[in-house]
């Protein structure tokens, strides 16, 4: 079962805390930025669960989530903000498609348990789809 997530978060400590956190359950790479993210994911297979937070400098977490989307269209997106609003939840669900939001701070265990719905998420589409391609 490929449980391959990318995490990616410009503030490095919260980054090696949470990695610290999930590497005994989950395939942890990171990303400081969006541009570390794409060359991450050039040199490694593909991921099932993408994590960004939403405010990075240079691209920002909406942006990369949508291009991720679109190199891996079966993975689940989480964006990871401090300040949600209504526009930003416009924003990602039109070019994301993000399937959670977390709010900073987060304990563990929330995290923990989106990632788990994530990749129950990710193989319920996966089973979905390869149903879908048998029939026709």
């Amino acid at each position: 079962m490929n449980k391959r997530i990318l995490l990616i978060d410009d503030e490095t400590d919260v980054l090696a805390a949470d990695i610290r956190n999930l590497k005994e359950d989950f395939d942890v790479f990171n990303a400081d930025n969006g541009s570390d993210a794409m060359n991450t994911i050039k040199s490694n297979y593909e991921f099932t669960v993408f994590i960004s937070v939403l405010k990075m400098p240079g691209i920002n977490g909406v942006a990369i989530l949508s291009i991720l989307k679109n190199i891996f269209p079966d993975s689940v997106r989480v964006l990871i903000t401090r300040h949600p609003d209504t526009e930003i939840a416009f924003d990602t669900d039109n070019e994301g498609q993000i399937f959670r939001f977390l709010t900073k701070p987060y304990p563990m265990t929330r995290l923990i348990r989106a990632l788990k719905e994530c990749i129950e998420e990710y193989y319920l589409k996966s089973k979905n789809l390869k149903a879908w391609k048998k029939r026709i």
